[in-house]
């Protein structure tokens, strides 16, 4: 699937013939299982914006969220990113699965992270306390 095709998938979010479901308007995905364990979902939100920029909303180890924002890039399959500070990803993604409410990704290391299509709640987005990447004391970067 061409990079145009992928990203007019990922920013679709809602649709179908449901009249319910067309109501939605997702923006984003949540984490909802990683390595096979849901103990971080509902703890990292991801925006992918059809500008190729991205915002990741994070609360993982530490009290509030944490705002991440940077690029992406998609070839063929494969997602990879670069934050705002220069840092890139820690791994390049394989899209392995992607409907209109999940999308399925595996890491470099094998890990498999679910996603699936929300609007991104307020609490996420309006209870940062620390934007960007530190490099001491501040939580480690999910993607």
């Amino acid at each position: 699937m061409g990079v145009v095709a992928v990203l007019a998938f990922l920013m679709a979010g809602c649709g179908g013939s449901d009249k319910k479901e067309d109501a939605i308007n997702y923006d984003g995905w949540m984490l909802s299982t990683w390595n096979g364990g849901t103990e971080l979902s509902g703890k990292v939100f991801l925006q992918l914006n059809g500008d190729m920029t991205f915002v990741l909303y994070q609360c993982i180890d530490t009290p509030g969220y944490q705002k991440l924002t940077g690029t992406y890039s998609i070839d063929g399959q494969v997602i990879s990113g670069v934050y705002s500070s220069g840092i890139p990803w820690e791994s390049s993604y394989v899209i392995e699965k992607q409907t209109k409410t999940e999308l399925q990704l595996r890491s470099e290391k094998e890990i498999v992270s679910l996603y699936i299509a929300v609007e991104v709640p307020a609490y996420a987005k309006d209870g940062v306390v620390a934007s960007g990447v530190r490099s001491s004391g501040a939580e480690k970067p999910f993607l």
